[in-house]
């Protein structure tokens, strides 16, 4: 049986708009939002992950006109950890989303519905 927290093969292929927002990728890395596993597409910062996740499951609502995307005024700032390492800050825009990334608080203006 494979793990919760393993990467998920993509089956078929990605539509335009995935891949003018996300990229190419091949797969889905398990990433936990306030203690559920949701999948997101690899190699995507969490800002775009979380973007993924209300477009394709609604699992989270996010207030996008507040963020900048490119790491200039800090406001996706969010909590969270990697593995079982200590709890740290960091910016939404420029965290990678990978197996084993914990968000325990979500950038400014984000909840789960």
């Amino acid at each position: 049986m494979a793990s919760p927290l393993a990467p998920v093969p993509v089956e078929g292929p990605l539509t335009e708009e995935e891949v003018e927002l996300f990229g190419e990728y091949s797969q889905l890395v398990p990433i936990v939002i306030q203690g559920e596993i949701l999948p997101v597409p690899e190699k995507n910062t969490v800002l775009r992950a979380l973007q993924y996740l209300e477009l394709h499951s609604q699992a989270v609502r996010m207030d996008w006109g507040r963020y900048c995307w490119n790491n200039t005024k800090g406001c996706c700032e969010m909590i969270y950890r990697v593995s079982d390492q200590e709890p740290q800050l960091g910016r939404a825009c420029q965290v990678e989303a990978c197996a084993g990334l914990e968000i325990l608080e979500l950038p400014k203006g984000g909840r789960k519905p």
